[in-house]
């Protein structure tokens, strides 16, 4: 039994509440059902209501409708809930007047877009979906129509989803909470069911014959609901799942989160970029569900968010190297709690079974058996699916696209991914003749819970953004699922919004005559730049858009730098930047739109250079980025070991670093590769990925709040066709040549008298590059190679083990890393001279190549008589084979020395395998193959000893 007390009014009466037992049906939501360990819904609110009003409490056992229809009739209980008048009930129960009338309604998928109903032969043709048993099924079947029964309306509503059925029969309050409440905002009324006296059903209080003074007492209480009242709870029940539709105020934050917010600076946040609708990449914009989410809990909060776009492995590893603070998207796992604090799920998406198989039976996972899978790569569920399916082929893809394409062109049966994700794909490739076959149902995995992953070291900014989850208001939740999940189309405006001014915004434009003076980066080609006196560049069409939409003209002021054009606007000398990034240094004097452009963030380096993981690999190197750019904030505050030296412009930066003055230079990848062209400069190459991308919006001078109201409504005006021709516009960079035709033939002169030698030195210089190139490939050889072993040295093992090791990692490939060593070899230094010791260490050497030549196998000497093996596998049992061939091999043989002495010698080996979690390190790896080198040599040298990490395949 659950009791709910519902006391009266303190001004209604000044007796003593009568207390009175009321039945309810458990499972009836929204109308009264148990949460945790009480009873809520619309039915429940509406106890509430009364209660207040007659000076009554109510005391809820809440069941099943036979057991307390019976407990009712027995007079268990002194009034029923929700019952409906009917003549044979009339008999033995007295009512009161109805409170609600609950109305049967027809619900579809938008996409489907079906025609208006008006009778049941309308259905005629169509799947129609209806619960078990429900009173009007009856009436359904006399008429023909082709019915799919389920259990529950939570079934129900699935199915239409799933697209099972193409139409859902049921109460509409019902329906409709039911599709909030799962995220399926594709699905719509489609008007009233055509059942005539079956469409309406009415819910009345009840109590025996013989009560009239507590009928007189409910009906009285029903009576003081104002009708406006009524029909708020219906709206939060039936939009908001019960919540209040007004936004909560944020809770004052702790003495220790001020100081954090107030020390945190730009915060980057992970986005998966092909997870649409929920996170991707169009037009230039990191767009979806999650993004909005985030960007609201930022206006919350005061934090600057940083997008940082990848694929989920890459970003997980970034998260786990604290290359990103916050990962979006990310469900929990308790194994994953080393690497992230979670918060609250922000959204829940069932995951299902796509396939275009009509014969595929699907119950559960068994059945996948025989059939190919295609999943996520590092998905939460993964390894729950492979210990299910066993030796079934189950193949991660790093990334969607290629998922469902594989699914289009036949190489997998099924693929396994979330609902919307799955759904957006299918539509986005026009893959035809797709499926859902079920719903994946394991254990302890009920749905995709999307939340935000923060990096440990970050911890209480978890709990900071989950208050800010907490205020978010239903009605700002279902604007933003409904934005995304409600409509087939990629992402709302693809039309251009009318441009409408209030009188504010109209005033300040006629008194600014429709001008608005402009700064922008004279050096920042493609993005924007000044040639000839003239704005260019990506930002420069963005302008010239509004313009032609508005009527505004943007007169340039002209600066030689960057720099200049920051002193500029902080002197108000020009009023908006239409390019920029923002930064908490640049909001204290300018006010910022919406991004509308994220740009790649990379970091540049010579040819030869090694490519780096993380910007922490430079060390304290020097490291270029123009003085003022928003980064260099960034980099500063977020990596204070690193050597940032300050340069004027993105030419000097990127011929210092060809000059050998810097190491490398950050930049983005539009500019880089522009300048790169424009400069000639083919010995230079992206070596790594800085961990966030510039999100570049339009800055407008702070005390002009107006002007941001209007620059504000210009891009949103901005059309999806117009975003991807600003991304088109930089992608495609093309570096136009100025010819002064005057001097063609001066040129053309001069010309002919070189020719002659230009072949020579063309031939002499090619000659010399093939030599320079081939002495460049002998010294890099030799600059990781050890002399005497002709291995890898100690320099190639610090470059290539992490390498190996992240690869495992990120693909979730077994990893095996050995360390072998010489037995006694003091002793043969000491019997046979160092001589003999160094042609055992090339036997021994040479042995290693022979039985390690795969083209993953690494081998170095990691110092003195000790080597060191690391590789990945599919099976462990084949490394240990492998490693105990080699090892009885060198038993077997002598060294070969020049005094032709018989030589023998053995081996340990100590083995470290696994496959990598996500808080495992290489020197995890290292560690533990050194203990089981100890152990071997302990056991009496000569063997191979094992120890396990991480998971085993």
């Amino acid at each position: 039994m659950l009791s709910l007390p519902v006391p009266s009014g303190a001004s209604e009466k000044t007796h003593e509440p009568r207390t009175v037992t009321v039945g309810v049906v458990a499972d009836n939501e929204p109308y009264s059902f148990i949460e945790g360990r009480s009873v809520k819904g619309f039915s429940i609110d509406v106890l509430r209501e009364v209660g207040r009003h007659s000076n009554l409490t109510f005391d809820i056992r809440a069941s099943s409708w036979p057991d307390i229809y019976q407990a009712f009739l027995r007079g268990d209980l002194d009034v029923i809930e929700g019952i409906s008048w009917r003549p044979d009930r009339a008999r033995e129960i007295l009512f009161t007047e109805p409170y609600h009338v609950r109305e049967v309604y027809l619900m579809q998928d938008r996409a489907r877009n079906l025609p208006q109903v008006q009778t049941l032969d309308d259905l005629n043709g169509l799947k129609v979906g209806v619960v078990e048993n429900i009173f009007y099924l009856e009436a359904l079947r006399n008429h023909g129509l082709t019915i799919h029964t389920y259990d529950t309306l939570p079934s129900l509503i699935r199915a239409l989803a799933f697209g099972w059925v193409d139409v859902a029969i049921g109460p509409k309050l019902t329906l409709e909470y039911l599709a909030t409440q799962n995220g399926f905002r594709f699905l719509e009324i489609l008007g009233p069911a055509p059942l005539e006296r079956l469409a309406r059903e009415d819910f009345r209080l009840g109590v025996r014959v013989g009560q009239q003074s507590l009928l007189n007492k409910l009906q009285a209480g029903l009576d003081a609901i104002p009708e406006a009242r009524l029909r708020n709870l219906r709206e939060r029940w039936q939009e908001f799942g019960g919540a209040s539709a007004e936004p909560s105020p944020l809770p004052p934050m702790t003495a220790d989160q001020k100081r954090l917010l107030a020390s945190l600076g730009p915060v980057r946040v992970g986005f998966m970029d092909d997870y649409a609708p929920f996170s991707f990449t169009d037009g230039g914009r990191t767009l979806g569900l999650s993004v909005d989410i985030m960007n609201r809990l930022a206006d919350l909060t005061g934090l600057e968010i940083i997008p940082v776009r990848g694929d989920w492995e890459s970003l997980l590893t970034m998260l786990s190297n604290g290359d990103i603070d916050v990962m979006a998207n990310m469900s929990y796992r308790p194994e994953r709690e080393t690497i992230a604090r979670f918060t609250r799920p922000y959204h829940i998406i069932p995951n299902v079974i796509f396939t275009r198989s009509d014969t595929l039976q699907y119950r559960d996972l068994k059945d996948l058996s025989s059939v190919r899978v295609g999943l996520g790569a590092g998905i939460y569920y993964e390894d729950a699916v492979r210990a299910i399916l066993g030796d079934t082929p189950v193949l991660p893809f790093g990334t969607q696209e290629p998922m469902f394409q594989a699914l289009a062109a036949g190489d997998v049966d099924v693929v396994i991914n979330a609902l919307h994700s799955g759904n957006y794909w299918i539509h986005e490739l026009g893959i035809r003749g797709v499926r859902i076959a079920g719903e994946l149902a394991l254990p302890g995995y009920a749905g995709e819970d999307l939340r935000f992953g923060v990096k440990p070291s970050l911890a209480p900014l978890a709990d900071i953004l989950n208050r800010a989850l907490a205020t978010l208001s239903p009605t700002e939740q279902r604007t933003i699922e409904t934005r995304w999940l409600g409509t087939a189309s990629r992402y709302p405006g693809a039309g251009s919004p009318r441009l409408e001014w209030t009188d504010q915004e109209a005033a300040w434009l006629a008194r600014h005559n429709r001008e608005i003076r402009i700064c922008v980066d004279p050096n920042w080609s493609p993005l924007e730049a000044i040639k000839d006196g003239q704005h260019t560049g990506v930002s420069a069409q963005v302008l010239d858009l509004f313009r032609q939409r508005a009527g505004i003209r943007f007169p340039l002021v002209p600066t030689t730098s960057w720099n200049a054009s920051l002193e500029a606007a902080r002197a108000r000398q020009c009023d908006m930047f239409p390019l920029a990034m923002q930064t908490p240094e640049r909001s204290e004097y300018m006010d910022f739109t919406t991004p509308y452009l994220d740009i790649p963030n990379v970091i540049m380096g010579r040819i030869e250079a090694p490519f780096i993981d993380r910007l922490t690999d430079m060390a304290d190197q020097p490291v270029g980025v123009v003085k003022g750019y928003a980064f260099s904030e960034l980099l500063e505050q977020r990596y204070p070991t690193l050597n940032l030296v300050p340069v004027r412009s993105e030419q000097e930066g990127l011929r210092k670093l060809q000059n050998g003055e810097l190491t490398g230079y950050i930049t983005t990848l539009a500019t880089a590769s522009y300048y790169m062209q424009a400069l000639g400069l083919a010995d230079l190459k992206v070596v790594g990925r800085v961990p966030a991308d510039w999100a570049l919006a339009i800055a407008t001078r702070n005390d002009e709040p107006i002007l941001n109201n209007i620059m504000q409504k210009l891009i949103s005006s901005l059309t999806e066709e117009d975003h991807r021709q600003l991304e088109t516009n930089w992608r495609n960079l093309r570096i136009e040549e100025q010819v002064n035709y005057t001097l063609i033939w001066q040129i053309l002169a001069v010309g002919i008298l070189v020719t002659a030698l230009l072949v020579y030195w063309n031939r002499k210089l090619g000659r010399l590059n093939r030599e320079l190139a081939q002495a460049n490939e002998a010294l890099s050889h030799l600059s990781v190679t050890d002399n005497l072993t002709r291995l890898g040295n100690r320099t190639f093992f610090d470059r290539e083990f992490p390498r190996s090791f992240q690869w495992c990692q990120r693909h979730q490939a077994g990893f095996a890393v050995a360390m072998v060593d010489a037995d006694h070899f003091k002793q043969i230094n000491d019997t046979w001279g160092h001589e003999s010791g160094d042609h055992c260490l090339e036997t021994l050497a040479n042995a290693m190549r022979e039985h390690f030549r795969r083209e993953t196998d690494r081998l170095a000497r990691f110092g003195g008589e000790e080597f060191i093996i690391f590789t990945s596998y599919q099976e462990a049992s084949d490394i240990i084979e492998r490693l105990e061939r080699f090892r009885e091999a060198i038993a077997s043989r002598d060294c070969d020395t020049c005094r032709k002495d018989h030589v023998g010698l053995t081996v340990s080996i100590g083995l470290a395998l696994g496959i990598p979690a996500p808080d495992n390190t290489p020197s995890d790896y290292l560690r533990l193959a050194d203990q089981a080198l100890y152990a071997a040599k302990g056991q009496g040298r000569n063997r191979l000893a094992v120890k396990q990490t991480g998971r085993q395949t």
